[in-house]
């Protein structure tokens, strides 16, 4: 019966590592063979991650090996799933940013890595010059969407794991992922927005434009993630609702994505899941209050 309770729940963080990219869908298997006997796991993982790097290249098996390493000692360790989270998502994220400098990847896509998907836009019926505006678009955002997709994919990574191992003794990483920004982080976009104000009057170097830039377009994670959590929060008290929403997310609309990040930062300032903490609360002291009377 417990089997079938997880099986939707690896099913759906499964399929989310996979839409991520393998590296993420084989951290989690690693990470859950490493939890065990290391005699065992060890062999299996280094094929795994042999077999991330043939299909994801060196920077792929490198996040693979360590979003695995670090969810398996997090869990020897007894690390929170917070610390877990944190540990994960920013070593993949230091490596990715270290190897993008010489290899090809997540944050670093040029035109090269772009050209095989030219014939698929061609035969959809897009324009030379539109697909020309977009892969330079992507090669130019390069670095901030892939920072965002290493964090966000390590993540996933985490509680595909966690969906696999379930329950099991000594292998379970504890407590519960509320995540807060401290209102400091939002000095980051507004000096970001500033240089880009500034841009427009005094001349300002394309190196500190472009590293501008992609600082917002990574900053809208962490407020989405956020945001999503609020929303989240409010959707536990309907049934299947939490399981509608990561969908709505996945395959949102940009105006769907951007109300989350505005509900993230104001967040950071209005605490909105304290709020319905005590909404909930209270209306379960005047349900109490009601049978008693």
């Amino acid at each position: 019966m417990l089997a079938k309770r997880k099986r939707p729940t690896q099913l759906l963080w499964g399929g989310l590592s996979l839409i991520m990219g393998f590296p993420f869908l084989a951290a989690g298997v690693s990470a859950a063979l490493l939890s065990g006997r290391l005699n065992k796991g060890l062999p299996v993982s280094a094929a795994i991650i042999f077999l991330s790097w043939y299909l994801a290249g060196f920077q792929g098996a490198v996040i693979t090996a360590i979003c695995a390493a670090v969810t398996a000692i997090s869990v020897r360790l007894q690390f929170s799933l917070l610390k877990t989270l944190y540990l994960c998502s920013g070593l993949a994220l230091f490596a990715g940013g270290l190897l993008s400098l010489g290899f090809p990847g997540f944050m670093n896509i040029g035109q090269s890595e772009l050209d095989p998907l030219r014939e698929v836009y061609l035969s959809a019926g897009l324009e030379t010059d539109t697909i020309d505006t977009v892969f330079s678009l992507i090669t130019y955002y390069s670095p901030g969407i892939g920072a965002a997709h290493i964090v966000l994919g390590s993540i996933v990574s985490v509680f595909f794991f966690k969906s696999i191992m379930g329950k099991s003794k000594n292998m379970v990483i504890q407590g519960t992922a509320q995540f807060r920004i401290h209102w400091g982080f939002a000095w980051v976009p507004i000096f970001c927005l500033i240089i880009l104000v500034s841009a427009r009057a005094t001349f300002v170097p394309d190196v500190v434009l472009r590293i501008a830039k992609n600082l917002l377009v990574f900053s809208s994670l962490p407020y989405g993630i956020e945001g999503f959590q609020v929303a989240a929060k409010w959707a536990k008290g309907t049934p299947g609702m939490v399981f509608i929403l990561i969908m709505i997310t996945i395959f949102a609309p940009p105006f769907v994505l951007g109300g989350l990040i505005l509900l993230g930062i104001l967040d950071t300032w209005f605490d909105y899941r304290k709020k319905i903490d005590i909404r909930i609360e209270r209306m379960k002291n005047e349900g109490s209050s009601d049978q008693n009377s």
